[in-house]
């Protein structure tokens, strides 16, 4: 389940400086993906995170925000999206 974490988080932008760039097709798709779970735009951004396998820390200090929000985002997303961990999260929005 990792792999499918890591294969996701290759095809999406690995980096700060890419995401300022603009979306990349990948995760244009995921974004697709994710849209009819009506996810904020920062449980979105946290999810993009989540799926290239960032660290929390890599997680709180790129959204600029503090730990109990994140877990706050994460807890919303993994409900919303019916999902209890990254690996789910990775292998439902593979197969949508």
């Amino acid at each position: 389940m990792t792999r499918k974490i890591l294969d996701i988080g290759k095809s999406l932008s690995t980096g700060e400086k890419k995401l300022r760039e603009g979306p990349s097709m990948a995760e244009m798709k995921i974004r697709l993906r994710l849209d009819p779970y009506s996810l904020t735009k920062k449980e979105t951004e946290v999810t993009l995170l989540l799926l290239e396998g960032r660290k929390r820390d890599e997680i709180l200090s790129l959204c600029s925000i503090a730990n109990n929000t994140l877990k706050s985002h994460i807890r919303h997303v993994y409900r919303k999206l019916g999902v209890n961990g990254r690996a789910q999260l990775a292998e439902k929005l593979e197969k949508a």
